[in-house]
């Protein structure tokens, strides 16, 4: 908030006091774009997001949620829905291995505790060609399905298809994470892909819209998607349409079904007759929640909104405010829209409050489709207020949203990864088997998020990765002394991590793993060595 956040609010706020005393004569066009045309510029944004993972981010998996979904590609890449693991390894699983996995206790094989979809899809995609563009595309497709929504909803004709078009395009949220790996983006595409095809009807789409429905609940964790879909069932419910909601109610909880076993499926094929997998279902998630939550919680809800403001067009939050008065009228679409959003905050402000790293607030990114129909339905309504003053606040504030609020967002973003990739870079270059990194708690990178060097621990599923890479916090004097037998370790000190560039705010040394290295040194002296550069 401190450091990426608080130029992009204070500059919301002070256009928003800006535009209330002067608004410029601006208009949005009147007709429909070409389609053409809105595809040769969506196919441009793609591209340019493609280019921007490598540059911006580095093309790199930073958050431990998506080196889940690259680990989870190795497996399945291998044929393989979990990699057996050789028993000598078994022991390490938590310094080797900084994902959560399906079944942490001494597994005889690893994979990722999420559910496959977004590995597999991203899989299938690198077939073809260069995954990077897979997100990109995805945030394309989300926008083509966002933009049948929008002519389905007001008119092709109409200057609300416009401004959803502009709230989605310009969401700093939206295009960074289509530069990473994370789900989220897969998350709002299949929901408005959903959406699309729900509202279209008929067999036909009300068939693509389960079979949409079973890719996306699959795509990380269950919850995610039903939770998006319910509202919209609950209407068609209370329209009268039983047959419908049954229809659906039925084939969702075959999906639901479905994946609820899928852990099972995946760990029996290592081992058979294995206990059901730890910390996998639905309800331990739950738990340990509920079970780590601090007393906290409202302040950082509050955080997240409005980290998650910060980071959408500037025209949302009046636009926004401006449709919760037709949704409290309407007990249409928008009332569905804002009842969606309404729930989905609620459940994850009790069971999950804290994002960890995320750019804006990414527990809301499926729902940003959501977010632009409704500013459509804001912009209709202050029209009416208003009249066509209303066209040069949407434009005034998309156009700082384009000056000012993107560049700021997109640098913050690369000075937070830029760290990360420098501790990387520290490492490959070592030159011995292995390499072990101090992760002990309270590093910060000078992005201002508070995170740990645990980020840059990834090895392959199958360990033939080289150097391997190993977290202290994963280790004790017993398991250290075997690996020394097997080869010499380099050791990734805070002072190494310091001098590449990744600020710590702890003490020079740490002085549990200055214990750990020193009660080896003792016995097996040439074991360890100094990283080197």
């Amino acid at each position: 908030m401190q450091t990426q956040d608080a130029l992009p609010l204070l500059i919301l706020s002070f256009s928003l006091f800006a535009v209330a005393f002067w608004t410029p004569s601006w208009r949005l066009p009147v007709r429909a774009p070409n389609p053409w045309l809105l595809a040769a510029i969506g196919t441009a944004i793609a591209l340019a997001l493609a280019v921007g993972t490598y540059v911006l981010m580095g093309n790199f998996p930073l958050s431990i949620d998506e080196r889940m979904v690259v680990f989870d590609m190795a497996v399945f890449d291998q044929g393989h829905l979990a990699m057996p693991l050789a028993r000598e390894w078994r022991s390490y699983v938590d310094a080797l291995f900084a994902a959560p996995l399906l079944n942490p206790t001494m597994p005889s094989g690893v994979v990722s505790s999420y559910l496959p979809m977004n590995a597999l899809l991203r899989l299938a995609f690198s077939k073809l060609a260069d995954p990077a563009l897979f997100n990109p595309l995805l945030a394309l497709a989300g926008g083509a399905a966002l933009w049948d929504i929008a002519k389905r909803t007001f008119g092709k004709d109409d200057p609300a298809c416009w401004v959803v078009l502009l709230v989605y395009a310009l969401s700093a949220q939206m295009l960074v994470n289509a530069m990473t790996v994370y789900s989220m983006t897969a998350h709002m595409a299949l929901n408005l892909i959903w959406l699309a095809a729900f509202l279209r009807g008929g067999r036909v789409g009300h068939s693509a819209a389960i079979l949409t429905g079973f890719i996306a609940t699959g795509l990380h964790q269950l919850a995610f998607h039903p939770f998006f879909v319910a509202p919209f069932l609950l209407w068609r419910l209370r329209q009268g349409e039983w047959k419908l909601v049954v229809t659906y109610a039925v084939a969702y909880a075959a999906i639901i079904l479905w994946w609820a076993s899928y852990p099972m499926l995946a760990a029996h094929e290592v081992a058979s007759g294995l206990p059901r997998p730890s910390g996998t279902s639905f309800t331990s998630r739950i738990a340990t929640a509920f079970a780590e939550r601090r007393g906290d919680t409202i302040l950082t809800t509050i955080l997240n909104l409005l980290r998650f403001f910060a980071w959408q067009n500037l025209a949302l939050l009046p636009l926004l405010l401006a449709a919760s008065t037709v949704a409290i009228r309407d007990r249409g679409l928008p009332a569905v829209l804002m009842l969606g959003v309404g729930l989905w905050m609620a459940f994850i402000t009790i069971v999950i409050p804290f994002q960890g790293l995320g750019w804006g607030y990414r527990y809301l990114h499926p729902y940003l489709g959501s977010f632009a129909l409704l500013s459509g339905y804001g912009y209709r309504q202050l029209r009416a207020v208003i009249g066509q003053k209303t066209d040069g606040v949407v434009l005034s504030l998309s156009a700082i949203t384009v000056a000012l609020t993107i560049p700021l967002l997109f640098l913050g973003a690369h000075s937070v990864v830029e760290p990360y990739l420098a501790l990387d870079r520290l490492i490959e270059e070592q030159r011995t088997p292995m390499v072990l990194v101090d992760t002990d708690l309270g590093l910060t990178t000078r992005g201002g998020w508070s995170g740990n060097a645990i980020e840059d621990v990834h090895n392959l599923p199958n360990l033939s990765n080289r150097p391997l890479r190993l977290s202290s916090l994963g280790t004790n004097a017993e398991l250290l002394a075997a690996l020394c037998v097997r080869g010499r370790i380099a050791l990734i000190t805070r002072r190494d991590q310091r001098r590449v560039g990744f600020p710590l705010v702890t003490e020079p040394d740490s002085p549990r793993f200055a214990e750990q290295v020193q009660s080896i040194r003792s016995r097996m002296p040439g074991c360890f060595v100094s990283a080197s550069r």
